[in-house]
């Protein structure tokens, strides 16, 4: 949603004016169109009057690349069977850097927010899955990080699922 308009807001004269009327006066589709056109002109002159054209392309650049690169991160990592010492450590290294892809979408949105005079509250649900995500990717890379450090000490591993095993054993069955 803030890549593609950041927000700004556009009336179209088309909705108006009712479907019944325009079609029984051809003569304001011509006048709706002209207006339109119009007002496209305004905005897109204010837009830039207000916000330099390379800024809005550099923000939306940065946008693009840092959302394209979080999934490619979770996708790489998530491709990592970790069989090995190395596939541990470059699984936590993908984890890591999208953890950090996710830090730098909120930077560039704290930039609109502060530098940008636009309505931002479309962006709290975004904000609320951004965070859903990041909470998500913590308990992933925890879970890499036990499971390397299984690898490397076979014994906490034989501990642990001993100590699951006296866990699920003291829970009441339910009937």
């Amino acid at each position: 949603m803030i890549m593609r308009n950041f927000g700004l807001k556009r009336t179209k004269y088309d909705a108006i004016v009712g479907r019944q009327v325009r079609e029984k006066y051809q003569e304001l589709k011509s006048l709706i169109a002209k207006i339109d056109a119009y007002q496209n002109e305004v905005e897109k002159a204010r837009l830039l009057t207000e916000y330099p054209e390379y800024i809005i392309g550099k923000v939306r650049d940065n946008l693009f690349r840092y959302s394209s690169e979080l999934v490619s991160n979770i996708a790489a990592a998530n491709e990592i069977q970790c069989r090995t010492q190395n596939e541990f450590v470059k699984r936590i290294l993908l984890e890591d850097d999208a953890i950090g892809d996710i830090a730098r979408i909120r930077q560039e949105v704290l930039f609109i927010e502060e530098f940008f005079n636009i309505d931002l509250s479309r962006y709290m649900e975004y904000s609320e899955q951004l965070e859903l995500t990041k909470n998500y990717l913590y308990r992933w890379k925890k879970s890499t990080v036990r499971d390397y450090d299984e690898f490397l000490h076979p014994e906490k591993k034989a501990s642990r699922l001993e100590k699951e095993k006296a866990r699920k054993s003291r829970k009441p069955q339910k009937q």
